[in-house]
């Protein structure tokens, strides 16, 4: 009888190995493809360039769907499709702008508008004035507002004051306000932002422009010296009637076992339009479609189905992935991941895994882990899966492994300096990173497609969403050289030449295990610096992740996220923060500092429609 066995044993075990180095061959040709003939910059070429911004309910951002559909379908992806998650009311498109002072000296402006905020007809020059920060600079300037460009304060000035001050603004007809950027290293930042809660009937009037920090600095120190300043603005703003219906694009390589269950390879497609939206997130949309070309091109014939989700309306509160996961539960228990691509051009180093997801990702990142030696690769154990402000976020809480890579660059460039930034254009991206990615992202995607049962889901949730310290460092990752704007870094009192020894009492050597201990510490959490030659601790809080944003008056609630704190405790759009925990809130970055110091469960009080009420939140750390 064993005889009889032994040649379909010998049968079995040949197929066995056959299907290894198939499955190894398909890996090579993906690294030879990757390496030698990658086309990732033209896909970020065109999106950007070609088609430009794409803000959520944009013309262009419908062009981008259309597009990188059609980039799928020529591909010979299977399953190419938009699929609508919902509409806005207005639509907004930006056109070209410019401003300049024309007095008392020339002077080209930097600044950029809010998006969903009107433009000017045509060329409008002004003088320019201060706003008032007390009643008394309020009744001084009150009669001089009328048809004059206001300079914001930049103090917070209570949510009284700041109330009957945009009364004497509406009642005046002011043109608009002017704020000052901010700086990111040593770079001044203009952020775009802005709140789609506006309706066709009742459109905003006035404009929101964000000045260079330094040129906002000059009008200030002119106007404070007596001189008359005048500027111009040229901003050419349009809303569009809705509904605008709004899509995701989905598109697949077919499972040849077993097609009902997937893996899902991604990125959100929407950005900001203060520039062009490169690394925010055309870099990770056009990563994804060059894994999906390469995968495509070397003949994979993966187990389980690849597809490729585009998301819209990330950056409103990541609503095109919410929407999804929402309207097809039935798909959840057949994902085995959701791998997201943003944050930057930066390269992928690696990935967070669950312990018992450990072994498994050794196997699927064999070749990836020796793949550059310049662009180390390690998969980071951790005791969940971080969560954070991108797509993956919306699968996590839907019990879905949503995995998002860990990412870092050679030079250490800042991903602040772009972010909503007039710098985020095509120039910051790098291409050998963009390669690299796309690589990595093609193997990964396969390797998990290709596994004998779906990637476990025990331990799955993290305590607390990802966080960022708000630092850069030189070459040794823990010496900072520069800390950003208003961060849990600046919070704490880091300054540039700082050495990092602990963080929570455990002893940091380099940037990884740095960003391991971040996303393990507790909310609040010890950190032992060396400042020229001494040890010193600081106190370092990271802002707790409630789950909504405000808009331009930074009290009233302009979004709320699915399956968030403030999303479990009812509060709704268009609710107006009043107090947290007991203390009356002049502006968002209050409501935020009394977040995250706050306890576990914090009582919030708002405004809905005529009618006072509180809310408690309530927060996993």
């Amino acid at each position: 009888m064993k005889l009889m066995f032994r040649p379909a044993l010998l049968v079995l075990a040949t197929l066995l190995v056959l299907g290894a180095r198939q499955e190894a061959s398909v890996v090579d040709k993906i690294i030879d493809e990757g390496r030698n003939r990658s086309e990732v910059m033209a896909h970020l070429d065109h999106l950007v360039n070609k088609i430009g911004p794409r803000l959520t309910s944009s013309d262009r951002l419908t062009q981008a769907c259309e597009w990188t559909k059609s980039q799928f379908e020529k591909w010979g992806l299977k399953n190419c499709r938009l699929e609508q998650w919902g509409t806005f009311p207005v639509g907004f498109n930006r056109g070209p702008w410019s401003g300049k002072m024309t007095e008392p000296e020339e002077m080209a402006l930097t600044f950029t508008t809010g998006s969903w905020t009107p433009g000017t007809k045509g060329a409008v020059t002004a003088e320019a004035i201060m706003g008032p920060a007390n009643d008394k600079e309020l009744e001084e300037v009150r009669d001089k507002l009328a048809g004059k460009w206001v300079l914001t304060p930049g103090t917070s000035t209570g949510r009284e004051f700041n109330e009957k001050v945009r009364a004497a603004y509406d009642k005046a007809g002011i043109l608009g306000l002017i704020r000052a950027g901010g700086v990111v290293k040593n770079d001044q930042v203009v952020h775009t932002g802005g709140s789609q809660n506006v309706n066709i009937d009742k459109l905003p009037t006035r404009c929101n422009i964000t000045l260079l920090r330094s040129q906002f600095d000059k009008v200030k120190t002119l106007l404070g010296g007596g001189k008359k300043v005048s500027l111009t603005f040229d901003i050419k703003n349009e809303f569009k009637k809705g509904p605008i219906p709004l899509y995701n694009v989905l598109a697949e390589i077919p499972g040849t076992e077993k097609p009902q269950e997937m893996v899902i390879v991604g990125g959100h497609i929407d950005s900001w339009d203060g520039a062009t939206g490169t690394t925010d997130n055309g870099t990770g949309t056009c990563t994804t479609l060059e894994a999906a070309r390469l995968l495509m091109k070397v003949g994979a014939k993966p187990k389980r189905t690849i597809r490729f989700m585009l998301w819209s309306g990330e950056e409103q509160g990541l609503l095109g992935s919410a929407a999804y996961v929402r309207d097809h539960p039935e798909e959840n228990a057949r994902v085995s991941a959701v791998l997201v691509h943003d944050m930057g051009t930066h390269y992928v180093t690696g990935i967070p895994a669950t312990k018992p997801m450990v072994p498994i990702f050794e196997k699927v990142f064999e070749k990836v882990l020796t793949l550059n030696a310049e662009m180390p690769f390690k998969i980071r154990e951790v005791a969940g899966l971080p969560g954070g402000g991108s797509d993956h976020q919306s699968y996590l809480a839907a019990g879905v492994p949503g995995l998002f890579w860990d990412q870092q660059s050679k030079e250490n460039t800042f991903y602040a300096r772009t972010h909503h930034t007039q710098f985020d254009t095509y120039e910051a991206a790098v291409k050998e990173y963009q390669q690299h990615t796309s690589t990595v992202v093609a193997i990964a995607a396969y390797g998990i497609a290709n596994l004998d049962a779906l990637l476990p889901r025990d331990g799955l949730r993290a305590r607390g969403g990802r966080r960022i310290l708000g630092i850069d460092t030189k070459e040794d990752g823990v010496t900072v050289s520069s800390v950003s704007e208003d961060s849990a870094a600046e919070r704490a009192g880091l300054k540039e030449g700082d050495k990092i020894v602990k963080l929570g009492g455990k002893e940091v050597k380099n940037n990884e295990e740095l960003v391991k201990l971040i996303q393990e510490a507790e909310q609040k959490t010890a950190l032992l610096v060396l400042r020229a030659g001494q040890e010193v601790e600081l106190k370092v809080a990271w802002d707790r992740q409630a789950g909504f944003r405000t808009g331009e008056d930074g009290l009233t609630v302009s979004r709320v996220v699915d399956n968030t704190p403030a999303s479990k405790a009812g509060l709704k759009v268009d609710d107006k923060v009043l107090k947290v925990d007991g203390k009356e809130v002049a502006d968002f970055n209050a409501i935020r500092a009394a977040l995250r110091d706050g306890p576990k469960k914090i009582k919030i009080r708002v405004r809905r429609a005529d009618k006072e009420m509180d809310l408690d939140v309530e927060f996993d750390w």
